[in-house]
């Protein structure tokens, strides 16, 4: 999309929105005056809804790699017009610092755990800790 329409968006999306503000503000002037009490009237949670959508559509459209101006007056672009590239250095180096290697998932499976025994070391683990403490 050009830029006037991402603004096109964003203009329209913000008058209804301001709209709908509006007239919610009128519709519950209206109603403290008669004392009732009534819901907000459909149209009105639809115009906001709708002006928040298109809104948000106006946000998506816009998200772009920014563009530069070298030395020489031209502009640079980068390879891709939404994603900037990944390096895979960059993108496993978390894992690198935690020692989690590539085939990790395989290495560790947790569905083969020994519950029992691992309950059973816990058990003799905290028996053996409280017969510390009495002793002391």
């Amino acid at each position: 999309m050009a830029n006037s329409s991402k603004d096109f968006l964003y203009l329209v999306g913000t008058l209804l929105l301001v709209h709908s503000g509006y007239s919610s503000f009128e519709f519950h002037k209206l109603t403290a005056s008669t004392h009732k009490q009534h819901s907000l009237p459909l149209d009105i949670s639809l115009e906001a809804v709708v002006g928040f959508i298109i809104i948000l559509v106006g946000a998506i459209t816009s998200i772009e790699n920014p563009k530069y101006l070298s030395v020489e007056d031209k502009i640079i672009s980068e390879e891709s017009r939404y994603l900037k590239p990944i390096e895979m250095k960059n993108a496993v180096q978390l894992g690198e610092q935690l020692g989690l290697a590539d085939y990790s998932d395989l290495e560790n499976r947790v569905a083969f755990i020994d519950v029992r025994r691992i309950r059973g070391e816990y058990a003799d683990w905290a028996v053996k800790q409280n017969s510390e403490k009495k002793t002391e």
